[in-house]
């Protein structure tokens, strides 16, 4: 797939990837829900569309209602950084495996990213509170670029980084990620522990899934080869 150009970057998205973070992001989304007085979606609900973007799913939290929707996602991304930015924010575990993983891409000399619907003050404070932030020679969030499934993050972190589409892949769990790859014209490798299904990823294009983090390296290797 990769051509002989030099530096290979590999995007990770966070949410649902290298972070378990559901329960920190349905909790915030609850409370921003009542905080406005719209009624509560479920946590299953909330589960199945993290990774879609706060503006998206506020939509349809809200029922359509666009003024609504508005409200609900400034309530959230307000709770958000008010979380994260207090003396003793949560600290969302990673996925085991993720920073060996992580260590492992970097030492082989992978050019890695994040690629993230999430807003930067809570990913750069689990970034740096989980040790790292070192790993990372781009990182692209909403607050930079248009969300996912737009490729713009990954077109953008080609542009910062100098690499090229055939070079690059995205790593993701959710649909969302596997639309970004397409747009940006990257390479996809879905995971199975996050939050979309298996079969959701391959029909979206995903050339591989991974079973478990100490499985990704080689199909990286794979894929990039």
């Amino acid at each position: 797939m990769a051509s002989d150009t030099g530096l290979k970057l590999v995007l990770f998205d966070f949410d649902g990837t290298l972070c378990d973070s559901a329960s920190t992001i349905v909790r915030l989304m609850k409370q921003a829900a009542s905080d406005i007085d719209i009624e509560l979606p479920s946590e299953t609900v909330i589960r199945g569309n993290i990774g879609f973007g706060v503006d998206h799913v506020a939509l349809e939290y809200a029922q359509g209602d666009a003024e609504k929707a508005v409200v609900l996602a400034q309530r959230y991304r307000q709770l958000s950084r008010e979380t994260y930015h207090q003396p003793d924010p949560p600290l969302d575990p990673l996925f085991e495996g993720a920073t060996d993983c992580l260590k492992t891409l970097a030492d082989t000399g992978y050019l890695l990213g994040v690629a993230t619907n999430k807003s930067r003050a809570p990913l750069i404070s689990l970034l740096d509170r989980h040790d790292v932030t070192s790993f990372f020679d781009v990182v692209m969030t909403v607050d930079d670029v248009p969300a996912k499934p737009s490729g713009e993050m990954a077109r953008q972190a080609m542009s910062r980084t100098g690499t090229d589409r055939q070079n690059t892949l995205l790593v993701g769990d959710t649909i969302i990620d596997g639309g970004c790859a397409q747009d940006a014209g990257i390479g996809f490798i879905g995971v199975s522990w996050g939050y979309h299904p298996d079969e959701a990823l391959v029909e979206i294009g995903a050339l591989d899934i991974a079973s478990t983090f100490g499985g990704l390296p080689a199909l990286i290797s794979k894929a990039l080869s």
